[in-house]
């Protein structure tokens, strides 16, 4: 592979895994496709001195889909960098860059809903249209609704910060639930408002996390930049950030901040705390945690799940460097963000510890199944909506899945021809084990899972907020969502209000 940049950078995957092994056995009962193959092509090289070539290197990149659930965040950007190296090098397809834009999709479709969810609904024309964007055929497209989060948010002048002396969140609803499913960010809204959250909802953009997964590093940089630029605004002025999508909060605070605790901005931050702590590495050390990384003391103090690696006082050093996926941007505004981003599950969870969750709510009956989602297990905070269902009168809930229990969407990779099989695949056996608890409702907060779930099962799924906000105005029930039997009906989603 002499000159092949991305085929060396995919090599040392390979090599550095090899040596390690911890995923061989780790992986085993993971849905995981990329350690499988990694393994395979490696033993097979060994055995049969066979080389494993760019080809086999650059498909191999494409089996991971980040969930996070693997033990190696370094090893994850590593994978990420190679992708990049052969989409810098190979390019990247338009229906990819099409698809990975969730948000330009819906621009595009959203123009005219009703004529695009009726070219997606009947033949011929939905198959021709998913041919040009490669998309399988059998695959659901949700329905795009005639209006999106934003405009609704608009109208209640949620995109306006407001003097209030309370709690005070900037809601980041995710490019799912803005676009494709806005009664969920609705939701979210409205059981804030209900438990005396100021909302304010910034400009926003996609977490950045399916352009990620494609290798399209300019894209990926240009909506975290954006987004960097807007949120770390708001925690200054004292907003506390909250998630609705797993997945975008498993961005902001997890791999947005990888390495940032080793960068130039927070190296010389903790320097002027030094300073002023005459010394004292631990004294500047709390001091920087305690401020957010320079955050003011308006939000919520930021949370320990976002500090220095334990001991970093003792190594901290010249020779310690940001080797994170987004060490080209501004370290303190990454922590920053990471430090005072919230799940909403976690955010009302916390709120109900304090006492000041309204637990007034009417019966919402039911025998409910709850999944949690990859990207939510990745951010150590438990299942805080297993809990919070819990306290809605009626509803009967039980886990379902196992910890490395996958639905196989991966987000836009579901929809991708090459992917679709593999992806249904792929979530097969949790699909069975729900299935065996044939609840009445399926309740989970990851709405990729949803399009899974609504593909496969005959289930009504739920976001557990709409969940609460249904049992807050509990004098409308919830609808009862039908079977999915038709490309129409799959993609419809009632309101729970």
């Amino acid at each position: 592979m002499q000159g092949d940049e991305p085929g060396r950078l995919a090599r040392q995957v390979v090599d550095r895994c090899a040596d390690c092994e911890l995923c061989r056995d780790l992986m085993e009962d993971a849905p995981c496709l990329f350690f499988p193959q990694l393994f395979r092509l490696h033993d097979r090289e060994k055995a049969e001195n066979r080389k494993i070539t760019s080809a086999e290197l650059r498909g191999l990149l494409d089996l991971c889909n980040m969930c996070g659930l693997c033990s190696c965040p370094d090893v994850r950007t590593d994978i990420m960098r190679a992708k990049d190296a052969f989409i810098a090098r190979d390019g990247l397809s338009p229906a990819i860059r099409l698809l990975e834009d969730v948000e330009r999709v819906a621009r595009i479709c959203g123009s005219a809903p009703r004529l695009a969810n009726l070219l997606l609904g009947k033949e011929p024309s939905a198959s021709l249209l998913k041919r040009l964007l490669g998309v399988h055929r059998e695959r659901v497209v949700p329905e795009f609704p005639r209006e999106g989060f934003a405009a609704w948010a608009r109208r209640r002048g949620l995109h306006e910060k407001h003097p209030v002396s309370g709690r005070k969140v900037a809601y980041f609803a995710g490019c799912t639930a803005r676009v494709l499913f806005p009664d969920v960010a609705k939701a979210a809204v409205e059981v804030l408002e209900r438990n005396g959250v100021s909302v304010y909802v910034p400009e926003q953009k996609c977490c950045g996390m399916p352009s990620l997964l494609e290798g399209d590093r300019p894209f990926t940089f240009k909506v975290a930049e954006f987004n960097l630029r807007h949120l770390d605004a708001a925690v200054q002025d004292g907003y506390d950030i909250v998630c609705s999508c797993p997945t975008c909060g498993y961005m902001l605070k997890k791999v947005l901040c990888e390495g940032a605790f080793y960068s130039e901005e927070y190296r010389a931050s903790f320097k002027k705390m030094m300073e002023e702590a005459r010394g004292d590495t631990g004294k500047a050390a709390e001091w920087m945690v305690r401020d957010g990384a320079g955050s003011n003391g308006g939000a919520t103090p930021p949370s320990p799940r976002c500090g220095p690696p334990q001991g970093f006082t003792q190594y901290f050093s010249a020779h310690l460097q940001d080797e994170g996926y987004f060490r080209s941007l501004n370290g303190l505004k990454r922590i920053a963000i990471a430090s005072h981003t919230y799940d909403l599950g976690e955010y009302l969870s916390d709120l109900d510890q304090a006492g000041e969750l309204d637990r007034n709510m009417g019966a919402v009956p039911g025998r409910m199944a709850y999944y949690a989602p990859c990207h939510l297990k990745e951010q150590n905070i438990g299942q805080p909506w297993f809990d919070l269902i819990g306290l809605v009168p009626g509803a009967s809930i039980e886990k379902v899945g196992a910890p490395f229990d996958c639905c196989g969407m991966a987000g836009v990779m579901g929809f991708k021809r090459e992917f679709h099989e593999v992806s249904i695949a792929m979530g097969s056996r949790l699909m069975e084990k729900i299935k065996e608890k044939n609840p009445d409702k399926l309740v989970s907060d990851c709405l990729s899972c949803r399009i899974q779930f609504n593909q496969v099962l005959p289930y009504s799924v739920y976001h557990p907020v709409e969940i609460l906000s249904a049992a807050y105005g509990a004098a409308a029930p919830l609808p009862q969502r039908e079977r999915p039997s038709s490309a129409a009906a799959r993609r419809s989603l009632p309101s729970p209000r």
